[in-house]
């Protein structure tokens, strides 16, 4: 009885700290509060599971900053909001934008219709 208990609590120790290593290696740089990442990696590796327990209420900061523009679907240039376009208003710009691309390139657009 004893040996299964010490057993999944060594297991859930081993996953918190595998979860924490992976949280600190796909944090980025602005959302660490103090410390550097590999400083964090090792208080987690050597303090098991203090270490885990430590980056997660300490080591970064919490929620979404909105001091840039997400990458999302719906993050559109030139301030339009996807709301706004029709999706044939949507296809002509990008139609125009393409083209003013190529024409940019210097390569003649693709003449096989």
């Amino acid at each position: 009885m004893l040996a299964r208990v010490l057993f999944v609590l060594v297991v859930v120790v081993v996953a918190l700290d595998i979860y924490a290593v992976a949280d600190i290696a796909i944090a980025a740089r602005e959302r660490i509060r103090s410390l550097n990442k590999a400083l964090w990696v090792a208080i987690v590796l050597l303090v098991t599971p203090i270490g885990a327990i430590l980056w997660f209420t300490l080591g970064k900061t919490r929620g979404i900053r909105n001091d840039r523009p997400s990458a999302g679907p719906n993050n559109v240039s030139n301030n339009r909001t996807v709301e706004s376009e029709t999706p044939e208003q949507r296809i002509a710009r990008l139609e125009e934008e393409l083209r003013k691309l190529d024409d940019e390139d210097g390569t003649p657009p693709n003449s096989s219709s």
